[in-house]
């Protein structure tokens, strides 16, 4: 996951920096991340086919894992709020970020957001239609000129000013 705390880090367990702190053209995208075991798999499932893999347990766990399929996909942004006033501080946000994502972001397919009211966990799931779609808007001027100054407001709301950001595979069942 990542972090947007006072120490304005993200993801600084696999030692990528903020775009804030590194220069852009060294950042990687944060999706390339969240796929990259997905493509090692991949490679390993293909050259396992061709007898390159000899041990056979090894090709079928690596086969079961590179067949999640990768259709649509979500950015979580999450946090604990004080209380109540924040949590409504904080929707708020959310629907500013929602209408200018709607407006602006091609392959944005619109937000969810969940509220525990025993904990004062606020989560919001913004959905993309591919990974295409999730590259571009986290490379975009939207995302820098218009949601970053949103989440920084936000972290007024957040206990600590603690707000962590996460890429998923994203699928509604039926």
């Amino acid at each position: 996951g990542e972090t947007l705390g006072q120490n304005r880090t993200l993801g600084r367990r696999r030692g990528i920096e903020n775009d804030d702190v590194r220069p852009r053209e060294t950042c990687k995208p944060i999706i390339i991340i969240m796929l990259s075991n997905t493509v090692r798999a991949a490679t390993r499932r293909s050259l396992g086919l061709r007898g390159v893999v000899a041990n056979r347990a090894q090709r079928q766990s690596v086969r079961a894992y590179a067949e999640i399929p990768v259709n649509k996909v979500c950015r979580m942004v999450q946090c604990k709020v004080p209380d109540e006033a924040a949590g409504i501080e904080m929707d708020k946000l959310l629907g500013e970020a929602d209408e200018v994502m709607k407006k602006e972001v091609p392959g944005y397919v619109g937000a969810t957001r969940m509220i525990c009211k025993s904990y004062w966990d606020f989560k919001s799931v913004m959905v993309f239609d591919s990974v295409a779609s999730l590259e571009g808007y986290l490379e975009s001027e939207v995302k820098e000129k218009e949601i970053m100054p949103i989440l920084e407001k936000a972290k007024a709301f957040a206990v600590d000013e603690d707000i962590k950001l996460q890429n998923f595979v994203y699928d509604q069942l039926a």
